[in-house]
């Protein structure tokens, strides 16, 4: 057992010392924003959008060859297209109710998938795989900033001296844009559905003043309210009205931490594995590689069942509510 140790701590040297040698690339530039790898007109593709291309285009690809031949008795990719539907469905069935599940189903599943491709396709070892771009410093305010060059892209793994590699491709999740865009259109749906729901009396969940209004009625058992009962109902009045402001104000938060919640937790794999790659051999980042794919699995699920728990709570009316 000793002999076995020692040969294993002998194999994983041989591996650091060979792939510090021989299997490192070039480190691309960290950026928090998505790099631009051409301009067409006055549109800029970014290398993030291109990844979102591809991945959409291969989500209409897996659906249209799953489903082309469909089969009473499903098998191949079709059995595993309906497993993941059905599985989700029902899942969105046990958190929204029979009621509404049809209409929520589409919008987080498709959202659900689109992600976790997403997150799995910025894990590919294509981080060393980009443009070559020269770079020029310039100095600005006393420091100095590395101001990328129009010209001078050539693709390659390495780039020679005085040009970096700019990632041909980066997950979506890791671009601010794409999360901001899939926040907004998550929340925008929760409104749609409450006021489709609701009516007007949607925005009752938010502005109310029922509680201090409460305070000049008389009670529960019919009576007039005494000057400390009146007091009394009208604080309790006004904290059901703050606290409506709150619910109002947290309908904006959720934007912010959907976006920042997957951004962050992406980019921060993304970047964590490129100087793991670039530091020791491809074979000792394969530990944390496993972490991102889970990593990347629960980000997209934790989206897609927030989305749907905000859907179901925005067609839930406030006296229901308080019932439960």
């Amino acid at each position: 057992m000793k002999g076995n140790k020692i040969l294993y701590a002998a194999g994983a040297l041989v591996l650091l010392v060979l792939g510090t040698m021989f299997l490192k690339f070039e480190l691309p530039v960290v950026s928090v924003s998505a790099e631009t790898l051409w301009h067409i007109g006055g549109f800029n593709i970014t290398n993030s959008y291109l990844t979102s291309l591809i991945v959409t285009l291969l989500i209409i690809v897996v659906a249209y060859l799953g489903t082309r031949n469909m089969q009473m008795v499903p098998s191949g990719l079709q059995n595993t297209l309906e497993f993941l539907v059905e599985t989700l469905y029902n899942l969105t069935e046990d958190v929204s109710g029979p009621k509404w599940v049809a209409k929520f189903f589409v919008i987080p599943t498709t959202i659900f998938i689109y992600v976790l491709l997403s997150n799995w396709f910025g894990l590919l070892p294509l981080a060393g795989v980009g443009l070559c771009e020269a770079h020029e410093a310039e100095a600005t305010a006393g420091a100095v900033q590395e101001e990328p060059a129009v010209a001078g892209f050539r693709l390659g793994n390495t780039c020679p001296e005085g040009e970096v590699i700019v990632p041909l491709f980066r997950s979506p999740s890791a671009d601010l844009n794409n999360t901001l865009m899939l926040a907004l259109f998550t929340q925008v749906a929760a409104q749609v559905f409450g006021f489709s729901a609701l009516g007007l009396g949607y925005l009752g969940k938010f502005f109310t003043i029922e509680g201090v209004k409460a305070a000049f009625k008389p009670d529960a058992h019919g009576r007039k309210r005494s000057p400390g009962g009146m007091l009394g109902q009208a604080a309790m009045g006004l904290i059901d009205t703050f606290v409506g402001l709150l619910e109002f104000l947290s309908e904006f938060i959720k934007i912010i931490a959907f976006t920042f919640r997957l951004f962050g937790n992406i980019f921060a794999g993304e970047v964590m594995l490129v100087i793991l790659a670039f530091l020791v051999p491809l074979v000792l980042t394969l530990p944390f590689l496993g972490l991102e794919v889970f990593v990347g699995l629960v980000q997209a699920f934790v989206f897609y069942i927030l989305s749907v728990a905000f859907y179901t709570v925005a067609v839930t009316s406030h006296g229901h509510e308080e019932a439960h």
